[in-house]
This record gives structure tokens, C-alpha cells and sequence, in this order.
């Protein structure tokens, strides 16, 4: 189970990467500021990975449609793509949390990205990073769930540098690190 873990994480480094390159870029938009949306720092990964909107629910493979209104009772907006690899991506927003959850073209759940702010965050993830960046400001998670593992990368920044912050299993390691231009 580690193994599909990491091996899904890695998976998921080049768009991490992406994030981190969309979010370094933006450094002079001012943002400490609670008036700049979260969407300037997140590219459409779909449309990146060449994923295809799906519009009729017929094309969905049954058994992620089965295990998504399992998991996500309460959702009713999904956007649904196939990905090249001829997977399928679930798209949604709840609470103001960015998900996107991952089955394979057997429709077996693969995994699940949420995205969001500092007040989404769990308390004892946050009470760790704090306590070691207790100068840095958070501007946003992903959260990324396979199996039962969850890492969290925690974007954070003060005046001169951009950090990426992952958190697994109470553990913490600086992923990434950027100085501002």
C-alpha cells in the first residue's frame, strides 16, 4: 500500500511542480492579500494533461460513478474527464475545497487532490508548520489522499521566499523553496 502511495505522490510531483511554477510567477500580484482569488495560482490540469470534458453520464465508467456517489454523497455538480490514459477524473467544489478524485479505466479509485486556504486545513497539520514558520504566511494546501496515506503540501511565503511544506504521518520535510524575484 506505500508502494501505490509514493508511486501515485510521484505521479503527482510534475503537476505539483506546475503549481509551484504557476504560483512562484505570480509573486509580485500581492499575495499576502485575501483579495486575490485562489484560482490565479491553479492552471487547469485537465486541459495540461489533455483530458476530455465528458457530457453524457452514459460515458462515465459505471463503477466510478458507483464509488464517487459512495464517497461524495452530496455531490451533485461533478465535471467528469477522461484522461488520455483513459481514466477518469471527478471535479468539484465543496465548501470552498477544490476536489478532484482519481479512478483508473476500470473505474477503481485511484486517488484524491483537494486544494484550498489556511482555513481549511487540519489544526494539528497547521500547529506544525506554524511552530517551525511561524514568520511565513499560508496561502494554500493540496491535499493528497491514496489509500489510507495523506500528504499534505503546505504553500507558504514571506517577503523573500516561497516554500512548498509536505506533512506525512506527522512528519514534515521542506519539498520546495523559491526566492522571490
Amino acid at each position: 500500500m506505500k508502494k501505490t502511495f509514493f508511486r501515485y505522490l510521484m505521479g503527482s510531483i510534475p503537476l505539483i511542480a506546475l503549481f509551484g511554477s504557476a504560483y512562484a510567477q505570480k509573486a509580485d500580484l500581492g499575495m499576502l492579500t485575501k483579495e486575490v482569488p485562489l484560482k490565479i495560482y491553479v492552471f487547469d490540469e485537465m486541459k495540461a494533461e489533455g483530458a476530455v470534458l465528458i457530457n453524457n453520464i452514459a460515458d462515465i465508467n459505471a463503477r466510478a460513478l458507483k464509488q464517487f456517489n459512495k464517497t461524495f454523497k452530496s455531490i451533485a455538480n461533478a465535471k467528469w474527464y477522461e484522461t488520455q490514459e483513459g481514466g477518469f477524473v471527478a471535479k468539484f467544489q465543496e465548501n470552498g475545497v477544490d476536489t478532484r478524485a482519481n479512478y483508473d479505466h476500470k473505474g477503481n479509485w485511484k486517488g484524491t487532490i483537494r486544494t484550498y486556504t489556511e482555513e481549511n486545513l487540519p489544526k494539528d497539520i497547521r500547529h506544525l508548520v506554524k511552530s517551525t514558520y511561524y514568520d511565513y504566511t499560508i496561502f494554500l494546501v493540496q491535499e493528497v489522499s491514496v489509500g489510507d496515506k495523506t500528504a499534505f503540501l503546505v504553500k507558504i511565503e514571506d517577503a523573500n521566499t516561497l516554500k512548498t511544506i509536505r506533512v506525512i504521518d506527522g512528519e514534515m520535510d521542506e519539498y520546495e523553496s523559491y526566492r522571490k524575484g
